[in-house]
């Protein structure tokens, strides 16, 4: 293993032991001999990749609040395939909800950081205004009610799936996009201020999945 692999290691092993002991006591309780001790790194080691423990957790904090970044403009580096693309920006973002369970579970739970989700929050809330700007939504007394609404359904069905133990109950991505974009739906499709969006837009490219894995039943003729 090459001196770079090593650094990577140690680091990785930093941050695993600060999520495992952020399950058992209060984040802000944990001090670098405990970080130490339980990542098997040398004290030395540790201070070549953080200030103190609380650097530790900035770092996983500021790495999984890019990762959440639900929704990016054309003209933004981010995935580049579904940059613009509103549907796909939250497929991805449950996509990450469930890969990253574990270190979401260990920040929101009880003894978690509760700053986390509020940055969590904000950053949803400027993302939301930003698809809605994209979509030439317009700024009225109706929008901040529409963000907020979504901003809860965001962050309750990522509190659902990390508190879930059997994984084999995940819904998938598109599923769980489908749900959270509901709100989202009924604003362009209800509102008469709203801009009318192509269903593509506002659905993905797939079509909607009904709960038998089956294509949605069409509706009856009136």
């Amino acid at each position: 293993m090459d001196s770079g692999s090593r650094a990577s290691a140690a680091r990785r092993a930093i941050v695993e032991a600060y999520i495992d002991l952020m399950e058992e006591k209060p984040y802000d309780s944990i001090r670098v001999k405990e970080l130490v001790q339980r990542s098997n790194v040398a004290r030395s080691t540790f201070y070549v990749h953080f200030r103190d423990a609380i650097d530790v957790l900035e770092g996983i904090e500021g790495t999984l609040l890019g990762l959440l970044s639900l929704y990016r403009s054309d003209g933004d580096a981010y995935k580049g395939a579904i940059a613009g693309m509103p549907f796909e920006c939250m497929e991805n973002w449950f996509e990450v909800c469930i890969e990253h369970e574990r270190v979401l579970r260990a920040l929101t739970g009880p003894h978690g950081d509760p700053y986390f989700t509020v940055r969590l929050q904000n950053q949803i809330r400027q993302e939301l205004n930003q698809m809605m700007d994209d979509d030439r939504a317009p700024r009225d007394r109706l929008r901040p009610y529409y963000v907020e609404l979504l901003t809860a359904s965001y962050i309750g069905l990522m509190s659902y799936i990390v508190k879930e133990k059997n994984k084999s109950e995940y819904l998938e991505a598109h599923e769980l996009a489908s749900i959270a974009n509901s709100t989202s739906a009924a604003y362009y499709k209800l509102s008469d201020k709203a801009p009318r969006l192509s269903d593509e837009r506002l659905f993905g490219a797939k079509a909607p999945i009904g709960e038998d894995g089956g294509e949605d039943r069409p509706e009856t003729a009136r």
